[in-house]
C-alpha cells in the first residue's frame, strides 16, 4: 500500500505510456490515443513524482439510463505497482469529480479480469460478455453515485 500518493488531474498525453504498457501492450502509439481524450479528464496517481496509475473519464449516460452518466475508460496502474491501492485511490478521484459535476452514473467497459476489481469497488455488471478485437473479453459496469 503507497502511503504518498497523491492523485492529481494530468493531460491526455501523459495517460499515454501506461496505456501503452498496460492497455495496449505492443500496438502502436496512436491505439492509446482515444477519441474523447480531448473532451475527458485524466486523472494521474504518483508516488514519489513517479506516474504510478491512471484514469480518464468524460461525460456519456450508459446506454438506455437517463441520468447524467460518465464513462471511465483507460484505468491502469504500472504492472509493478497493482494490488497496492492504486486502482481503488484513482477510481475515488474519479467518482470525487463526478459527483462534484453533479453526475450519478460512472459506468465503462470492464476487462473481464478487471470484473471483480471494479465489483469490489461498488460496480456491477450490466448484460452479457462482449468481445473488443484489441482488448479481449469485457463488461460493462456500472456504479450510482450518490
Amino acid at each position: 500500500m503507497f502511503t504518498d500518493l497523491k492523485t492529481l488531474p494530468i493531460a491526455a498525453e501523459e495517460t499515454l505510456p501506461l496505456r501503452l504498457a498496460v492497455l495496449r501492450p505492443g500496438l502502436p502509439r496512436e491505439s492509446a490515443i482515444f477519441a474523447e481524450d480531448s473532451r475527458a479528464v485524466h486523472f494521474g496517481a504518483f508516488s514519489e513524482s513517479v506516474l504510478v496509475g491512471i484514469a480518464s473519464l468524460h461525460q456519456e449516460n450508459l446506454p438506455n439510463e437517463a441520468r447524467i452518466g460518465w464513462r471511465l475508460r483507460g484505468m491502469a496502474s504500472a504492472e509493478n505497482t497493482q494490488r497496492q491501492g492504486i486502482g481503488s485511490a484513482v477510481l475515488r478521484a474519479c467518482e470525487n469529480y463526478v459527483v462534484a459535476r453533479g453526475g450519478t452514473v460512472l459506468w465503462c467497459n470492464a476487462r473481464k479480469d478487471a470484473a471483480a476489481f471494479y465489483a469490489r469497488n461498488g460496480f456491477t455488471i450490466v448484460g452479457e460478455e462482449f468481445e473488443i478485437p484489441t482488448a479481449g473479453p469485457h463488461f460493462v459496469m456500472w456504479k450510482a453515485l450518490t
